[in-house]
């Protein structure tokens, strides 16, 4: 059954938000925290460090970056977790995650650069979103201008973006593998969960 209280959302929220005003008080410290716990594909393809597959997803570089992951989460994450029920959205957020780092690092396997956010784990709520409320509308960012769109032609152009990003090689700060591989995670799970949802509400 559903839940009707989004508690792993809010609570993963709160999370991110702690660890990031922790980061800003002590600056040198989080740099060193980022090379610790940050995902970094190389190690992950020895089969080192495979903690920061998590760890990597409660780190963020700036206001900006966590601002963005925090918004689409709560548009998306309240919605999904009331559907699929608190424990089935805990694991979908968090393998959404772990597959879009394994994804960015088979992808990326000489990289020693750390990979940090959690956009991997949202892309694969958003995908999950766009399936269980394809004509809900959220906002789409061109630029500064937002856009209001329905959920499903959202993460179409999205999701294409990032496609176009992940084959063009440009825009090198940012991981767009893990958004790719979040999403795919996030669609596979969505659909493997959907029958077992409507089967408990029967």
């Amino acid at each position: 059954m559903g839940s009707k209280v989004a508690v792993f959302s809010y609570l993963i929220i709160a999370a991110n938000i702690l660890v990031f005003l922790q980061s800003i008080t002590n600056p040198e410290s989080y740099n060193m925290f980022i090379q610790t716990y940050g995902l970094v594909p190389e190690q992950i393809m020895r089969s080192e460090n495979l903690l920061s597959l998590v760890t990597s997803m409660f780190l963020h570089a700036d206001i900006i970056h966590i601002a963005l992951n925090m918004f689409f989460l709560l548009v998306s994450g309240d919605a999904v977790e009331r559907e699929l029920g608190n424990f089935r959205f805990l694991g979908l957020y968090l393998a959404c995650g772990v597959i879009a780092g394994l994804f960015h690092s088979y992808l990326n396997s000489a990289s020693t650069i750390p990979t940090i956010g959690a956009s991997g784990a949202i892309f694969g709520v958003l995908a999950a979103f766009a399936i269980l409320f394809p004509f809900r509308w959220l906002l789409k960012l061109f630029g500064f201008i937002p856009l209001p769109m329905p959920a499903i032609l959202f993460v179409f152009i999205t999701i294409l973006t990032e496609t176009a990003y992940v084959s063009s090689g440009i825009v090198e700060n940012v991981a767009h593998t893990a958004h790719v591989g979040g999403f795919l995670a996030g669609v596979f799970l969505t659909l493997l969960f959907i029958p077992k949802r409507r089967a408990e509400k029967e």
